[in-house]
């Protein structure tokens, strides 16, 4: 009789036992799932780049780099100047007139890539069309005048992006201040005080920069013979002899060139700047244009002549 007692017990706790799991909530099964595979050959979209400009004229002719196979705008406002495919090689070349009289002009690029991808470029190119008048100071807001391309001989063309240096793809005067290959091209600053140095050299070894003979900085030349020095607030407002050196890595005789340089004050919005504007003096042009976002930046071009002897 225990036995069979027993037994019921024992079926009856089984039963409850069933009850009580099929009520109970269910944790999900996972089941495991293989990685996607990507393809590792895949491009990166990187925006498309100048490498060269060159002027003949009114046609300016440009090269750059991108991503292979993409479609290539090349547009100032909303006026398209050029369009382009970039080769297999990531390589592209563009041509395009300027015909109609204008002062200064900013263009952009814009890329499509095979997939669809629209990648606006950073960098952007300065078109500065206007008649070299040395005289001790002349000053063109080229927001609100034209200066006809005949009375031109050669444009100041600059290749800007945010951050970085301005380089002089073409300058106006007969070459940029040098010596023996040492190349002093363009110097930039902001309203905060951030103020950068750049150039090119034939020679590797180390710049040197100096303030009224005081030291600020130290940079070297890279492997593509390009140099450069960004400095946060050093500089106050005010009237600088510069002073550039490269020591050469070979023990030739130190480089030197000297040059004065002004940190003007700061422009404000209130000075009604809208685009751009250019002041021509007797040994540079200094141009002072809006910055995308806010703020002002000034870019200064020297002439041969600026180098003291």
């Amino acid at each position: 009789m225990m036995v069979v007692t027993g037994l019921v017990l024992a079926f009856i706790l089984w039963a409850l036992v069933l009850i009580t799991q099929s009520n109970s909530p269910q944790e999900p099964r996972i089941t495991p799932q293989k990685p996607l595979e990507t393809n590792k050959e895949e491009y990166r979209i990187t925006p498309a780049t100048i490498a060269s400009v060159s002027q003949t004229g009114i046609r300016y002719s440009l090269t750059g780099h991108g991503v292979a196979g993409s479609g290539l705008i090349v547009f100032q406002g909303g006026e398209t100047l050029g369009t382009t495919k970039i080769n297999a090689d990531g390589e592209w070349t563009l041509e395009f007139a300027l015909a109609t009289p204008f002062s200064a002009i900013e263009i952009h690029m814009r890329m499509a890539t095979p997939d669809g991808n629209r990648v606006q470029s950073d960098q952007s190119l300065l078109v500065i069309s206007a008649p070299f008048v040395p005289v001790a100071r002349k000053t063109i807001a080229f927001d609100d005048i034209e200066v006809p391309q005949t009375s031109v001989l050669k444009t100041l063309i600059l290749l800007s992006a945010p951050g970085a240096n301005s380089r002089v793809l073409q300058t106006p005067f007969h070459h940029l201040p040098q010596e023996n290959g040492f190349v002093i091209e363009a110097i930039d600053y902001d309203n905060s005080g951030g103020v950068i140095f750049s150039g090119q050299s034939s020679r590797q070894g180390q710049v040197r920069i100096y303030a009224n003979s005081a030291p600020i900085g130290v940079s070297r030349v890279d492997k593509t013979g390009r140099w450069s020095l960004i400095f946060g607030s050093i500089l106050p407002l005010g009237k600088y002899k510069i002073s550039i050196e490269l020591v050469s890595n070979n023990d030739q005789e130190t480089i030197r060139l000297e040059l004065p340089f002004e940190r003007q004050a700061p422009i404000l919005e209130a000075d009604n700047i809208r685009n751009m504007r250019v002041e021509y003096f007797d040994d540079h042009i200094q141009i002072v244009r809006k910055l995308y976002g806010g703020g002002y930046q000034f870019t200064v071009i020297y002439a041969p002549l600026a180098l003291d002897d």
